[in-house]
């Protein structure tokens, strides 16, 4: 029978110890390119082995987790139309764009009719309808032939849509928000206003980012598998 020595024992213990702990380690990220906050990297999953096989094989894997990332941008938030007479009108005046690496959607509330807000008496009439449409900026084509309907401002609080992941989308998609508003003789001299909500989700994002900064979750390591 072999007799196990102190020492022996030890390295038993110790081969078994660092056989079953299995802790990721951070390591510092460095970078040809972008910005290395942006990116964080571990190792895990150690091995090892000791005897007298002449041959040893083992699997080196790499796993890149990528959040979904958002870069958008808008013309302008405020509409203001100067209105001499009645008449039905509409301009594109914003423009609209949005980069990403997955599906983003659009949410509105709280949009509804212009509503009388500033003069000497009450407006005869109170309200201005407005409708809303979109178009692309590429072909810069009117509503009228725009096979995109016209939606009133209350009905676009319950338009929810999407824009699916796409080459396009990664190289940036872009559209103008056209407005339409039909002022009538009723409507006093006076300033209309409404306000609504633009609502932007990405569909796609990995748990490991806390939703409402973006910033890393404080326990990143528990997401290495």
């Amino acid at each position: 029978m072999k007799k196990f020595t102190l020492i022996t024992l030890i390295a038993i213990l110790g081969s078994m110890l660092f056989a079953l702990v299995d802790d990721p380690i951070e390591k510092k990220v460095l970078a040809y390119e972008g910005d290395p906050a942006n990116a964080r990297a571990f190792y895990s999953a150690p091995t090892g082995g000791s005897c007298n096989k002449a041959v040893w094989a083992f699997d080196i894997k790499v796993e890149a987790q990528i959040a979904q990332w958002i870069s958008w941008s808008i013309g302008g938030t405020k509409w203001t139309w100067f209105v001499r007479k009645p008449g039905e009108y509409f301009a594109d005046c914003i423009e609209f764009s949005v980069k990403s690496n997955s599906d983003v959607g659009f949410t509105f509330s709280e949009f509804h009719d212009l509503e009388y807000t500033l003069g000497a008496t009450a407006s005869v009439n109170p309200i201005i309808p407005v409708w809303y449409n979109f178009g692309s900026i590429l072909t810069d084509v009117l509503p009228p032939n725009n096979p995109n309907p016209w939606f009133p401002a209350e009905e676009l609080n319950s338009v929810k849509t999407y824009i699916e992941d796409s080459e396009m989308l990664h190289n940036g998609w872009v559209t103008k928000l056209w407005t339409r508003i039909k002022v009538v003789e009723c409507n006093s001299a006076s300033t209309y206003r409404a306000t609504g909500k633009v609502t932007i989700t990405l569909l796609n994002q990995k748990p490991w980012i806390i939703p409402e900064t973006g910033e890393y979750v404080p326990d990143l390591i528990a997401h290495v598998k």
